[in-house]
């Protein structure tokens, strides 16, 4: 979604920067365009996983049997639990 909104706005900049269009209007635009990449930035080392609520539910679950049979989750285990736990509140 931020892709197309992305593709937008480029389109956006290009018609406002080639029309005679209010100054504040361009404005906006730039505006959007540096949000976009700071977002990009703040985003860079992170992992979008494209699941779905129910199944980020399951593998909570899954997650939490493993901890109570094995006691412990390792590191990166233990991370993912906390992601999903926190994503599904």
């Amino acid at each position: 979604m931020l892709s197309d909104y992305r593709n937008w706005l480029e389109g956006e900049l290009k018609l406002l920067g080639n029309a005679s269009h209010h100054a504040y209007a361009f404005g906006q635009a730039n505006m959007a365009k540096r949000a976009l990449e700071q977002l990009d930035a703040a985003l860079a080392d992170e992992l979008p996983l494209g699941l779905s609520r129910s199944e980020a539910a399951a593998a909570l679950v899954d997650l939490d049997r493993l901890a109570e049979r094995d006691g412990t989750l390792s590191g990166p285990l233990a991370a993912l639990r906390a992601a999903l736990a926190a994503a599904l509140t």
